[in-house]
């Protein structure tokens, strides 16, 4: 990291799990463990069920409004504004990376700070979408054109916001970090790959093994947190 001139990390649900977000792919425990991802939580689904969908997701939506950063976000906000860090890509849609200071910070997956109406395009902020299905029975958020709300990510079967943009920042990286990602959602998973196309470093910081393990310099199967305290404090930044 000291040498790396351009160094780019991309973080997954394993860096927010310490603030109490539940992550996805933790065998018995994540959240696909309960549901079918494509049946609850897919565009589709949204479109032909929007009750069913927010029956799902509005205990997410809910449960983003009480969190708050822990040591692994400040970890990176303090590695940014030490120059050590320069670019962020992130596949949470927590809003908790920016809460903790990070200023270049790409949400490929969006954010659940805002929703857009799926007709008009008009945006309103998540705590005014939880009021709106409050209103009505607990059910579904009509925007004023007789359209429906949907939260501001990306759903199974919609392309990632921003992908190119993510891409060129990977193919710049000299050093790039995975952090609490288990690299199986595509096609954020293949972001390390430019990195290495131009023979970039990779270091992977996350409990479960990744496809990615054999090709990165160095694997770390710690606590995200903990790993990334230890080392602001190695460079002398806490």
């Amino acid at each position: 990291m000291k040498g790396s001139k351009y160094t780019v990390c991309l973080t997954g649900a394993g860096v927010s799990t310490a603030s109490g977000i539940s992550d996805f792919r933790t065998p018995g425990k994540g959240l696909w463990s309960k549901v079918n991802p494509i049946e609850v939580t897919s565009i589709q689904a949204f479109q032909e069920n929007p009750a069913r969908f927010y029956q799902f997701y509005r205990p997410r939506i809910e449960e983003l409004q009480q969190v708050s950063p822990n040591q692994a976000h400040h970890a990176l906000a303090q590695l940014e504004r030490a120059g050590y860090l320069h670019f962020l890509i992130t596949q949470n849609i927590d809003c908790l990376h920016k809460k903790a200071g990070s200023q270049r910070v790409l949400e490929i997956h969006g954010n659940l700070d805002q929703s857009i109406c799926f007709q008009c395009g008009r945006k309103i902020s998540s705590r005014l979408l939880l009021q709106k299905i409050e209103e009505n029975d607990h059910k579904i958020p009509y925007c004023q054109c007789g359209g429906v709300f949907k939260p501001d990510v990306v759903l199974f079967g919609e392309a990632l916001f921003n992908l190119d943009e993510a891409i060129d920042e990977a193919s710049k990286a000299d050093l790039f970090l995975v952090a609490g990602s288990s690299l199986q959602v595509s096609p954020a998973n293949l972001l390390p790959e430019y990195s290495l196309a131009q023979k970039g470093n990779l270091v992977i910081i996350n409990y479960m093994e990744t496809h990615l393990d054999h090709k990165a310099a160095v694997v770390i199967h710690q606590d995200v947190g903990l790993f990334l305290s230890a080392l602001c404090q190695y460079l002398n930044l806490l």
